[in-house]
């Protein structure tokens, strides 16, 4: 079977692999205030992608969407998520 397989296939076997082996190096927190749920993420810089994946072990910005707002701080992020008002209240998701 491996016969069969690409060069970049079998890298992306390796990694996956690779990734079962070894255990990934990170905290994640999260808190809900309201209708606002906030996401605390850390991740060690010897992760096989880096801290903020790609090989990033650096990050400093702002990232926005209409529901979501990303601060990068250079070595973890926080995460602001707005909930629809229906999944604040416990209602069913639809």
């Amino acid at each position: 079977m491996s016969e069969r397989l690409s060069d970049e296939d079998r890298g992306i076997l390796a990694i996956v692999r690779y990734n079962k082996l070894t255990k990934r190096t990170e905290i994640v927190k999260q808190w809900q205030l309201g209708r606002t749920q906030i996401t605390f993420e850390w991740r060690s810089r010897c992760n096989l992608w880096g801290r903020f994946g790609g090989g990033w072990n650096w990050n400093l910005g702002l990232q926005a969407s209409r529901s979501s707002t990303i601060i990068n701080l250079l070595i973890f992020s926080l995460r602001f998520d707005r909930i629809k008002k229906e999944q604040a209240d416990g209602g069913e998701d639809g």
